[in-house]
């Protein structure tokens, strides 16, 4: 599982657009893409265009018993 930011602008019901940041795990770009497409629309919103997407690998550490 990675960390995704993925910029885009929305326009919500009005038609007035919207700089939308969502940020969240997901498996692919993809992944992060179809997830911030469910989230806007929950909102109202419309996705106008993708900005980019960006991704971050969660470091997953261990802890040593002292």
């Amino acid at each position: 599982m990675n960390k995704y930011r993925v910029l885009v602008n929305c326009f919500d019901r009005a038609g007035a657009p919207i700089p939308v940041t969502w940020y969240g795990n997901a498996t692919s770009p993809s992944d992060a893409i179809q997830k911030m497409n469910h989230e806007a629309q929950s909102n109202g919103w419309s996705v106008g265009k993708i900005i980019c997407v960006q991704q971050r690998k969660i470091s997953q550490e261990m802890e040593v018993a002292a």
